[in-house]
């Protein structure tokens, strides 16, 4: 997840019918798809989602930063039927096979490896599962178990510095295992226990052949987009969060 993209991804998370602010928005005139409901009378239309894929009731976003050279496209799954981006009013919620950036008839891939509930391939670009309203653990969508190589955990301060400091290998084993074992929780819910403007840090989970997935984390709250931590996941990282405290106050 490209961090400049973090308060717009927390945005979609947070609204199923994807509203925009008005400084997101284009009044030009839409494209018209006959299987989608007609926006020629709309006066506002929006052109500036995030990079989503929603597919078999799944919500995908785009993993921007994940090294991808390490993964492989598996069979293919389908196609997009719709491009969302510039071609639906304010409001629209988006279904199956919808994709925001991604053009009609895209491929989409399962990737080598992994669940498609967790990963799947648009064209060349690896997308994340976001929402999935099946899931009861975190593991039921996050494939990752026996695949992580090694957890970051990063701050980032008010000039936009970063801080970062890995996880010992026993810590990254450990909270591997207890991130899996949470319950899912809807991030509208984890939202409205966080109070305003939270100090966030961002895990970055590196995993054995290459790639990368990254979550935020409230470690105050001990919640993470996708669900709340345990006493386990807040005794591991609180020597960890001191650290990056500890390097954040030397350079001011």
């Amino acid at each position: 997840m490209n961090l400049a993209l973090i308060p717009l991804t927390i945005m979609l998370l947070l609204n199923d019918t994807t509203h925009l602010p008005s400084n997101l928005m284009s009044t030009q005139k839409p494209m018209i798809n006959s299987d989608q409901p007609t926006t020629q009378k709309c006066n506002i239309i929006v052109d500036e989602y995030d990079a989503i894929l929603m597919w078999n009731d799944v919500k995908y976003l785009r993993n921007y930063e994940s090294d991808t050279k390490g993964l492989e496209r598996g069979k293919k799954i389908g196609e997009v039927s719709f491009k969302v981006n510039g071609n639906v009013c304010l409001g629209y919620r988006i279904k199956n096979g919808d994709a925001t950036w991604a053009e009609i008839g895209t491929p989409i891939y399962q990737v080598k490896g992994y669940s498609e509930k967790f990963r799947v391939f648009v064209g060349n670009v690896l997308y994340e599962a976001n929402e999935n309203p099946d899931t009861k653990k975190i593991e039921d969508f996050f494939d990752i178990s026996g695949k992580v190589k090694k957890v970051t955990l990063e701050y980032i301060d008010k000039n936009d510095k970063v801080y970062s400091v890995d996880l010992s290998d026993e810590d990254t084993s450990q909270f591997a295992a207890e991130f899996l074992s949470l319950d899912h929780v809807p991030f509208q819910k984890i939202y409205k226990s966080l109070p305003p403007r939270p100090q966030e840090y961002m895990v970055i989970i590196y995993l054995h052949d290459g790639s990368s997935s990254r979550t935020l984390y409230w470690f105050k709250e001990n919640a993470f987009i996708h669900g709340y931590g345990n006493d386990k996941i807040k005794k591991i990282m609180v020597d960890y969060v001191d650290q990056l405290m500890k390097k954040a106050q030397s350079h001011k």
